[in-house]
């Protein structure tokens, strides 16, 4: 009998350590990339950490070569050579260390990079370019870490193993018939969904669309909330905030909090404020208010961050009384958390602030630059080669393009994108002038809805997707901001202005929020538009809510 037990717990053990050899062997590997050294005039100093951020990114191979953890890089001393950096790799767990110099004199920029692996093999690489090539040739480099130092195929150096790749022609797709392309060559609408090529047609092959919801909508967030490997919807609407999750084909539904009863609901927002790895929720809203003997508005800003824990929303701050959202700010370009405070005679101050929550509370950071009619919900950062560029919507929701150096560079003039119908009425005070001066005016404040960088078309350029304003009552009378439909529109940088890459076939509604998420959890993320549907064309007082899904990549 003992032989037996020990035979059986031999067997099981065997079985165990078979079955553990295979994960242990596919355990990804982990790199760090340092900043580099840097000399060069200051306008310049913030290339470092973009180098950093750019090879972090283009680097990862989901698998097999990740990167390391900010505090573990954040402790880290950038070697001095070969051998300091084999010493920090041999006294932490990482297997590559990515580091290296740049110096610009003039226009000119000499680059050194060199990939260290914890045996003690060394790649190295120079070069000397103008400014504008410097994008090209670490992109060019990177590939030739993940071949010559990753080992990954179809990267390497050598020409009989790039002959052998054949990646670029998988990214590559047929399109189903809902994108319109642009007449430009420079982005490849044949790696989207062909439901953004063409106008008209009844087929919805490529696109999804959820049950209707007998609400209005106002914004929407597409995130794992909860920590459970799957994406949740969430859905801003009249009473406050509701929870669903695909399943079998429809919206399933999972929990309603309602908030501050009498407000206008803005904004929703993800991000994670507690540093835990899981996205929290923001919710910011406005109160407004008559006081007795006037006629003009005043208002309260109303904020909120929530969690969504056993799928249930739970508060963590309530009733923050200033703006609180999410901007992506450079050089990583990561959400982060930002607070504006309410202004006089525009409904919101001229600084923006990053903040940090902390022990219940929000901590204010420092002060961020925006450019004019810059807030925190009109303003997005487009990444541009290692730089970026303003992107604002103004109070006419017109597109305006500024520089680093917030120079305007362009306008839409022609046309305005973004506008929601979520109004905010307030009154324009003459500077130094209390509430209900004879004098005093009322305007209409239109939020506008989120604008997304992303790379979708073209590998090495970001785009942007905003939706088109399409509605002629609109047209007629200035305050009425409801759109009867809508277009999608990517538009990208040319040089000049932004420029049509491709469109989405008309949409029937009002747009009220896009997204860029996994809304099926299928692993591949989809174009995700929050429509409020209305009777007519200037009715909107029977608003119901539905929600559509594009994918990216649909035969």
């Amino acid at each position: 009998m003992l032989n037996r037990r020990l035979a059986v717990t031999m067997t099981a053990l065997l079985a165990v350590v078979l079955l553990a050899g295979p994960a242990m062997a596919q355990q990804a590997k982990k790199y760090a990339v340092m900043p580099f050294t840097y000399n060069g005039p200051k306008k310049y100093s913030y290339f470092p950490k973009a180098f950093q951020a750019s090879l972090n990114n283009d680097l990862e191979w989901a698998g097999y070569a990740e990167p390391a953890g900010d505090a573990l890089v954040q402790g880290l001393k950038v070697p001095s050579g070969k051998a300091e950096a084999i010493s920090i790799l041999r006294s932490s767990e990482l297997d590559y260390l990515i580091s290296g110099t740049i110096s610009i004199l003039g226009k000119e920029a000499t680059l050194n990079m060199a990939a260290t692996t914890r045996d003690g093999k060394t790649w190295e690489k120079s070069g000397q370019m103008g400014i504008d090539e410097i994008t090209p040739w670490l992109d060019e480099q990177s590939k030739a870490i993940m071949g010559d130092v990753f080992n990954r195929p179809g990267y390497s150096t050598t020409e009989e193993a790039s002959k052998g790749s054949d990646i670029e022609d998988q990214i590559r797709s047929p399109l189903n018939s809902s994108i319109v392309q642009a007449d430009n060559d420079e982005f490849h609408a044949d790696t989207l969904n062909p439901q953004f090529r063409y106008e008209g047609g009844t087929e919805n092959q490529g696109r999804w669309r959820s049950q209707t919801f007998r609400f209005f909508s106002t914004s929407m967030v597409v995130a794992d909330a909860d920590n459970d490997g799957k994406n949740e919807i969430f859905i801003l609407q009249a009473k406050g905030i509701s929870a669903y999750r695909f399943n079998k084909g429809k919206l399933e539904f999972l929990d309603t909090m309602e908030m501050t009863p009498s407000t206008t609901y803005m904004r929703l927002e993800a991000v994670d404020v507690t540093k835990d790895g899981i996205p929290e929720l923001v919710v910011a809203s406005y109160q407004a208010y008559y006081r007795s003997t006037l006629k003009a508005p005043e208002g309260t800003p109303r904020s909120h961050i929530l969690s969504f824990e056993n799928g249930k929303f739970k508060y963590l701050l309530k009733n923050y009384k200033q703006f609180l959202g999410v901007l992506r700010m450079p050089p990583f370009f990561k959400p982060s958390l930002v607070i504006q405070r309410i202004g006089r005679r525009h409904i919101f101050a001229g600084k923006i602030y990053e903040a940090y929550y902390k022990n219940g509370e929000l901590v204010e950071g420092e002060t961020i630059s925006t450019p004019e009619f810059g807030n925190i919900f009109n303003m997005l950062y487009l990444p541009d080669g290692l730089g970026y560029k303003y992107l604002v919507l103004d109070d006419f929701n017109r597109l305006k393009v500024y520089s680093q150096s917030m120079e305007r560079l362009s306008s839409s003039d022609d046309a305005t994108y973004n506008s929601s119908g979520v109004g905010l009425e307030v009154s324009d005070k003459q500077q130094g002038m209390g509430p209900g001066t004879v004098d005093e005016k009322v305007s209409v404040y239109n939020v506008p809805i989120r604008m997304i960088a992303a790379r979708l078309s073209s590998k090495d350029k970001y785009e942007l997707l905003v939706n088109k304003d399409l509605s002629i009552a609109s047209q007629v009378f200035e305050r009425f901001k409801y759109f009867s439909q809508g277009e999608i529109h990517s538009l990208a940088w040319d040089g000049v202005g932004m420029n049509l890459a491709w469109k989405t076939r008309r949409i029937r509604g009002q747009v009220s929020d896009i997204a860029l998420a996994d809304l099926n959890n299928d692993g591949k993320k989809q174009l995700c538009v929050l429509v409020n549907t209305f009777p007519g064309s200037m009715g909107f007082t029977k608003r119901k809510t539905v929600v559509l899904a594009y994918d990216l990549n649909a035969q």
